[in-house]
């Protein structure tokens, strides 16, 4: 769906006249002359909406339901035909004025103040429905919209626009493509759709918005407008608003922010799955005629692995990337994007003093500084009476956001610790050797781990991802855990392509296969060989990519491995975790309780020495996962305490943050406490 405003300039027999009938009658002619000219231009796809009539001069808004680009020339050649085979409402000599695409939201004001005029006679309701204009606001996703303003734009100004915002090498050979002489240059449909990877997503979207002039250079899109979906909520599924926007941006772009609203960086939230299917099935309905840009936040990506993965087979996405530029094309960026009035107020010296000592800039690092340098201008520049106004500060106690240190501080784990040094200095030395020309090869390093539940199989294996990306072997650190659920489909020919996507989901990261033994287990087992297959398959072809960790208990993960020699052949380390003594036990409950900002006193480790000495007897007690129980339960009956022991008195940090022996006196202890045997011990 196309929007546009446009002016009409004519000459009328009859202009309305004074009195309240002239009037009413001058209205309904106009709202007669709007059914008219949309029936008579195309009345399946154009509607017209003559809203004010002024002076020899109408005013109309135009929506085209298609891919036929609307100029002056065409709309005056259409009202010419048109009133020329109906002077029966007296317009003639017409001049198109001021015709300009608009937004739908830009369209929706303009049609919702027109509702109010004396002109009106439309059925707003049923129009605001059949243009989609209801969608506009929606509390499950934020949508805003723009209008490119580049309307026809050179190669080499695109080449030229690409290095003034910083754009990476991947932008210019994707324009070599769209210029290239041997493309039609005419819309027939979207070939291919982009994700966009930034560490921010306004110097993103300043990417998109270029691309988008190059496209419509190229006659690749009809129209300019661009829909900007941010903010997609967990409740962002079957939302008929969603698909209505993508509906009407057939022949024009929609970029959806990846980011999500409450997606914690790193970690894909489980409710947001429904979301991820929806929007992949949307896309794929709309893609032939809407151009789909993804952005991706590298602070922040959300659930954007999920989406590319599930979209891949279906779409043929181009990866591009924001570049980096020197300090005097930071600085011109920089300047371009300072137009507030409060931001203008500095000086080059000062934006230079800004930037730092960095010789290199991305566009998102230049988008920090504006950021930082608006805030502070409207405190010591626009507003300097707060200049000396310190600011509120709270303390906190400084935490680690080093997953390498986090790795160290785990109690026990020597020969975990061991595996990453090898591979931090494996990496290390292939880079050496590559530096050199000596070979390209590089090693798979997929790992088999074996324990019971609580060894921290988990817990290490998302630890490794992100040590191994910060010291460059893998490329983001994303850490995919799945299962057989997420594996065996339960119709044919659909759990290769789930293997595939977990793959597609984990590119640059980890993929790790809880309870690996269970895909040759149960159900449909054809289906499970399947999976396995599939993963050998995949394994193989993502060595460089993916490293791929099962795990699973010990003896199970044993015969599983010997059923599958094309598995054991490509696992390169096969990692054991047993379980945890009791004093190792204390010493991970006195690091979680530290974590927690808990003092523990000799009593209390001792007693719980003991309690960890008589289940680390027990067979599958839980290891960490005891402990925490037991901490948390140890809390609570503490909480009861402080509660009972002050009450209506004054609670003090001490109070909070020192366990008594008592409070561990828990369910949890008495559970293991009580178990008894079967048969007839006294």
């Amino acid at each position: 769906m196309l929007f546009y405003k446009a002016q009409i300039n004519c000459t009328m027999k009859n202009d309305g006249g004074n009195s309240i009938e002239a009037r009413r009658a001058w209205r309904n002619q106009l709202g007669e002359l709007s059914a008219a000219l949309s029936e008579g231009i195309d009345g399946e796809r154009v509607k017209v909406l003559i809203h004010r009539a002024r002076q020899n001069a109408l005013q109309m808004l135009v929506a085209v339901d298609g891919f036929k680009e609307l100029t002056s020339v065409k709309l005056r050649n259409l009202l010419d035909n048109f009133f020329a085979d109906h002077d029966e409402f007296g317009f003639s000599g017409v001049k198109v004025r001021d015709l300009e695409e608009i937004t739908a939201n830009k369209f929706g004001r303009i049609f919702d103040r027109a509702s109010h005029s004396e002109n009106f006679n439309f059925d707003y309701y049923q129009i605001n429905q059949d243009l989609g204009l209801d969608c506009l606001n929606n509390r499950t996703f934020r949508l805003s919209e723009a209008i490119c303003p580049v309307k026809r734009l050179p190669i080499a100004s695109a080449m030229r626009d690409a290095e003034k915002l910083l754009a990476d090498e991947t932008f210019k050979e994707e324009f070599t493509r769209i210029y290239a002489k041997e493309n039609a240059k005419q819309f027939y449909g979207q070939p291919v759709h982009y994700k966009i990877l930034a560490g921010k997503a306004n110097a993103a979207f300043s990417l998109a918005n270029l691309l988008v002039a190059t496209l419509y250079t190229n006659k690749r899109l009809v129209s300019r407008r661009i829909s900007i979906i941010t903010n997609v909520s967990e409740n962002c599924y079957d939302e008929c608003d969603f698909e209505k926007i993508f509906e009407n941006a057939a022949g024009g772009t929609v970029i959806v922010e990846l980011s999500g609203e409450r997606v914690k960086s790193g970690q894909f939230a489980h409710a947001y799955e429904e979301v991820v299917e929806f929007i992949a099935d949307t896309v794929k309905r709309y893609q032939r005629n809407t151009l789909c840009i993804f952005v991706e936040s590298a602070d922040k990506p959300g659930f954007s692995a999920q989406l590319t993965a599930k979209l891949q087979d279906d779409l043929h996405i181009i990866e591009l990337h924001e570049g980096a530029g020197n300090r005097e094309t930071a600085l011109a960026y920089l300047k371009t994007l300072m137009t507030d009035s409060a931001t203008t107020l500095y000086t080059d010296e000062e934006l230079l003093e800004a930037m730092g000592d960095k010789l290199t800039f991305s566009a998102s690092d230049i988008y920090s500084i504006r950021e930082k340098l608006f805030n502070s201008s409207l405190k010591n520049k626009t507003y300097p009476a707060y200049r000396e106004v310190d600011r509120l500060t709270v303390k906190d106690e400084e935490k680690s956001n080093d997953a390498y240190a986090d790795f160290q501080e785990m109690i026990g784990l020597v020969e975990q610790k061991a595996l990453i040094e090898q591979i931090i200095a494996a990496h290390r030395v292939q880079k050496m050797r590559l530096d050199m020309n000596l070979d390209k090869q590089k090693a798979a390093l997929h790992m088999s781990f074996t324990g019971t539940p609580g060894t921290a199989k988990t817990t290490v294996a998302r630890l490794i991802a992100q040590i191994l990306a910060r010291d460059g072997v893998l490329k983001t650190g994303r850490f995919v855990e799945c299962g057989r659920a997420d594996l065996v489909a339960k119709y044919v020919g659909w759990t290769a392509k789930a293997v595939r996507s977990k793959f597609r989901e984990a590119r640059g990261g980890v993929l790790f296969i809880d309870e690996a033994y269970s895909l040759s287990d149960g159900e449909h087992a054809t289906f499970g060989d399947e999976a396995i297959n599939t993963i050998v398959q995949e394994m193989e072809n993502h060595r460089d990519d993916v490293i791929v960790i099962f795990a699973g208990y010990p003896d199970k993960m044993k015969e599983f491995l010997d059923r599958n020699e094309g598995l054991r052949s490509r696992i390169a380390f096969h990692v054991e975790f047993p379980d945890y003594t009791a004093d190792e036990l204390t010493e991970i409950f006195k690091l979680m309780a530290k974590r927690r900002g808990y003092e523990i006193s000799d009593d209390v480790a001792d007693h719980c020495r003991k309690i960890f000495k008589r289940v680390a007897k027990k067979k599958n007690f839980g290891n960490g996962r005891f402990v925490r129980t037991l901490l948390e339960q140890a809390w609570l009956k503490q909480s009861q305490r402080i509660v009972k022991e002050n009450d209506g008195g004054t609670v003090t940090k001490e109070d909070l943050i020192n366990f008594k022996v008592e409070d561990f006196d828990v369910n949890l202890d008495k559970k293991f406490r009580n178990e008894r045997k079967l048969g007839f011990a006294r």
